[in-house]
């Protein structure tokens, strides 16, 4: 049986018996994988005791095996360990990132990497993103509401999945160019729209089919726009009203369940971060 060894952060984490736990992990070579470690919660390797942690860092080395079996645990060189349990906010972001990553990436077999071959492009980006937020998130370097926003555009930016936000998926008109006038726009798992856009597309629409009017989604004023566009660039503290902070966290379950098509346990936490930006 071949010997798979990738830099890895860990996913998610599930007891099982007294000393043996089943790991969710991200490999940045190999993508996604699910390990048997039996008796990690006793290694004895100085570093190590209590077993594999939440978004812990290291290398792994691991037996696949063929089909949706779990792989077999061989040796983990424990890189990295933040401490995002020193309170509820760094804790409820940090599983948001962990439960949001495993959800964009897919659980591959053994089969597929017996020869070594990557498993997606992507992962490295996102393994990269990954640590760079836990460890921000650990160091308390920006607010954990843009960390979890930022994290979350970016992660769909690298799978391909996130929606146009500086112009109008319709007409194509660039927001907040130069001379043009700030205005509210309407945002929905498609992207952001225009109002004309969106009253041509209502006025067109056929009133005895309901589909064709009804679409989730939420009117974004020219402040929560402009803060979105900042965060997708950079996480530094911005000021904001509670009202564009209410809009941001809306637009982010808009943009998880657009992309995914399904709910997150961790997305309500993640909101009511987003929510919490609201400036004193």
């Amino acid at each position: 049986m071949p010997i798979l060894k990738d830099d890895v952060q860990i996913l998610r984490v599930r007891e099982q018996s007294n000393s043996s736990q089943i790991v969710v992990a991200l490999g940045r070579r190999l993508g996604q994988f699910h390990v048997m470690a039996k008796g990690s919660r006793r290694w004895p390797k100085k570093g190590f005791e209590g077993g594999f942690d939440l978004l812990a860092r290291g290398e792994l080395l691991v037996y696949p095996r063929p089909d949706d079996q779990l792989w077999i645990f061989k040796e983990w060189d424990e890189r990295a360990r933040p401490p995002i349990g020193q309170s509820y906010r760094m804790l409820a972001a940090g599983c948001y990132f962990a439960e949001l990553a495993e959800a964009l990436t897919r659980h591959t077999a053994g089969s597929a990497h017996e020869d070594g071959v990557r498993a997606d492009d992507s992962s490295e980006k996102l393994f990269d993103l990954l640590a760079a937020s836990s460890d921000a998130l650990a160091a308390q370097a920006a607010h954990a509401g843009s960390l979890v926003l930022g994290f979350t555009l970016k992660a769909l930016d690298i799978e391909g999945i996130l929606a146009p936000l500086e112009q109008c998926h319709i007409c194509n008109t660039k927001f907040f160019e130069r001379g043009s006038k700030p205005e509210t726009v309407w945002i929905s798992a498609n992207g952001i729209e225009c109002k004309p856009c969106i009253d041509i597309r209502r006025k067109s629409a056929d009133p005895s089919r309901p589909t064709d009017l009804a679409e989730r989604g939420l009117w974004l004023g020219p402040e929560a726009h402009r803060a979105l566009l900042h965060i997708r660039r950079t996480v530094k503290p911005l000021k904001i009203s509670a009202t564009a902070s209410e809009q941001l966290a809306r637009s982010l379950a808009i943009l998880v369940h657009g992309a995914l098509e399904r709910d997150l346990r961790t997305l309500s936490y993640a909101m009511k971060l987003v929510k919490s930006m609201t400036s004193p």
